[in-house]
């Protein structure tokens, strides 16, 4: 079940379309690529021949009627859009990118991330460079440098890894904490497949592959001098020092120095204010006892995220989709979920709190876990999703513990919690989003196993205080237990258990 509007995010999930049906819509965004567009490429350092040679296309803001729009004119308004061919040459896919950066960004047509842009180029090249975005591709094969990259939308995986076998890969990805991390994982996945694998560090100040192509005096030989000298630091030491790190550390400073990099509000201000500014990439776990609230507040920070206009993804194993909006119905409307569940608000009452709740729903996508809901399923799906709205959505799980785990025989591998936990925890990674779970801790327990406490970067602790707040309100007390970049702390709340709300303590 997904909770969102038709009208925004949804109609653009994955499609079915043939390869022709594909080619007659690109040669349409090929010519409608004007002046504007080709003006945009020209500040991007790409020129009119690598334009022409990548068949790039671009559809135009159109004011007033025409009687000649399909049901897809309007789609990619505003972006050039780049084709997106497999190994054979066959148009699979078409991507847009925005030219006045809007959100989102990019965005996909149909939703191939598994394959490469200029994918072809792998089968004629023992040397590859893999880039961050299309736009270092077309930077480095204008200088015959043989380029690909992972489609914006997407991630890279395992099966990208297989088509680079036997390839000498140079990963160049941009100079920033992100970054970094990603060119490591992808070093990883590659280190089985690939003959040699080298990560480039760019120098300090050039954030990615284009900006060293048009700020760079002689970039092509500054370039091919940077590979060289990549190859032979690698060879003198295999693993890299810190040493190697200082230039991406320092960029990232600057970018959390300069306001860049923000925290995402959790609609609690205090909770923010502990948090160091709100969510930020990394793993976050509530937990408590059975019955202290962590589902309802698990859901009430999604909707208030989703309130913001953050794309937000729930995936529950705990309750169905209609479970949830009721409670998110009843916070609205300040009566028990239990009325809702059992019919008895008026129409006119629910119509309007279902109207108000659209703002909300637009940005929400919940997702039923089964007992045989694997997290392969679940990331397929988040996926899916980012490759629709061209955005990383802040991923919310309940509950931990039920999260079912397989191997690759599909066999049900008991207590799995401490590889769920490190599988979210790379999650966040892979994406750079937060992820936040709940789980469940039992009265003689005083703490989380270590095992699934090592993956976790925040955990935040809910327990009920002895002081009463009325028949239907318990006082709790929301403890960060703790938080790998942050102070230890807790925070007074009240719990309306009737109503499922929480709110900050005025006491």
């Amino acid at each position: 079940m997904m909770e969102n509007n038709k009208d925004d995010y949804t109609s653009i999930l994955p499609r079915r379309v043939s390869s022709e049906d594909l080619e007659k819509l690109h040669g349409y965004y090929r010519n409608n690529l004007n002046q504007e567009a080709l003006d945009y490429l020209k500040k991007r350092g790409i020129q009119e021949t690598t334009v022409e040679r990548f068949e790039l296309g671009f559809e135009p803001h159109r004011i007033g009627f025409t009687s000649h729009r399909g049901k897809t004119s309007g789609y990619f308004t505003n972006c050039l859009v780049f084709p997106i061919r497999d190994e054979k040459g066959q148009l699979v896919d078409l991507m847009g990118r925005s030219i006045y950066d809007e959100k989102p960004k990019y965005k996909t047509f149909v939703g191939r991330g598994d394959i490469f842009f200029n994918e072809e180029m792998i089968e004629q090249s023992d040397d590859i460079l893999l880039c961050r975005n299309v736009f270092d591709v077309l930077s480095l094969e204008q200088e015959e440098l043989p380029a690909i990259c992972v489609n914006d939308y997407a991630s890279f995986k395992e099966s990208h890894a297989q088509k680079l076998k036997g390839k000498r890969v140079f990963i160049c990805y941009p100079n920033d904490e992100s970054g970094r991390r990603e060119s490591n994982r992808i070093s990883s996945l590659l280190t089985e497949s690939a003959t040699d694998v080298y990560t480039v560090y760019l120098p300090e100040g050039l954030r990615d592959i284009n900006y060293f192509f048009t700020k760079v005096k002689n970039p092509r030989e500054s370039f091919h001098q940077l590979l060289q000298e990549t190859v032979e630091e690698s060879e003198k030491a295999p693993v890299s020092p810190d040493m190697r790190n200082l230039v991406v550390f320092f960029e990232e400073y600057q970018k959390r120095h300069n306001g860049d990099v923000q925290g995402i509000s959790t609609g609690f201000d205090s909770l923010d204010e502990l948090l160091v500014g709100g969510l930020r990439t990394g793993f976050y776990l509530i937990t408590g006892l059975v019955s202290s609230g962590k589902s309802m507040l698990l859901r009430q920070i999604a909707d208030q995220i989703a309130k913001t206009s953050e794309p937000v993804v729930y995936v529950s194993w705990d309750m169905t989709g209609f479970e949830l909006w009721a409670r998110s119905m009843a916070r609205h409307l300040k009566m028990s979920p239990r009325d809702i569940l059992t019919g008895k608000v008026p129409i006119e009452q629910l119509t309007q709190a279902n109207q108000y709740y659209a703002s909300t729903a637009k940005n929400m996508w919940t997702m039923e876990g089964r007992m045989d809901t694997t997290l392969d399923e679940v990331e397929e799906y988040i996926e899916r999703i980012i490759q629709s709205i061209g955005r990383i959505p802040i991923v919310f799980i309940d509950h931990l513990f039920r999260v079912p785990l397989r191997d690759k025989q599909g066999v049900l591998i008991q207590q799995n919690h401490a590889s769920v936990a490190y599988i979210l925890h790379q999650w966040s990674r892979q994406w750079d989003t937060p992820i936040v779970a709940a789980a469940p801790q039992q009265v003689h327990e005083q703490s989380l196993p270590s095992s699934v406490e090592a993956a976790v970067d925040v955990i935040l602790s809910l327990e009920t205080t002895e002081e009463k707040n009325g028949e239907q309100c318990e006082n709790i007390s929301l403890q960060v237990k703790k938080n790998r970049n942050g102070t230890l702390g807790q925070l007074s709340f009240v719990f309306d258990k009737e109503k499922a709300i929480f709110f900050p303590s005025q006491s």
